[in-house]
């Protein structure tokens, strides 16, 4: 079974600090290693033009090791507190999962 990516894109309350999305991203790459399945975190600043980025200037990935994982870690007590915070420090989120393909052309 193939991995999957699980993509958040982020737009930030108007009255968001640094602090507040620094805890955000100590909190989400802490769940690498403390629930199965997931396999890394990156989290990063958007480098798209401001033009181009809808407001959305964070952003991170999670790599799980099959769709299963996936689905398992959306109830997962530790997640949800993860979640809440981020919901708590963001306004908008876009997600995006995605089936990371074995070189096929067909799957990316």
């Amino acid at each position: 079974m193939s991995k999957v990516r699980h993509i958040l894109l982020l737009q930030p309350r108007p009255d968001t600090t640094q602090e507040e999305i620094d805890a955000c991203r100590v909190a989400v790459s802490s769940l690498v290693g403390r629930i199965p399945g997931v396999l890394d975190c990156h989290w990063g600043v958007n480098l798209a033009a401001p033009d181009r980025r809808e407001g959305l200037s964070h952003g991170f990935s999670m790599d799980f090791s099959d769709l299963e994982s996936l689905r398992a870690y959306g109830p997962h007590p530790e997640h949800q507190s993860v979640a809440t915070l981020v919901r708590a420090t963001f306004e908008r989120i876009v997600v995006l999962d995605v089936e990371l393909g074995d070189g096929d052309p067909q799957h990316g």
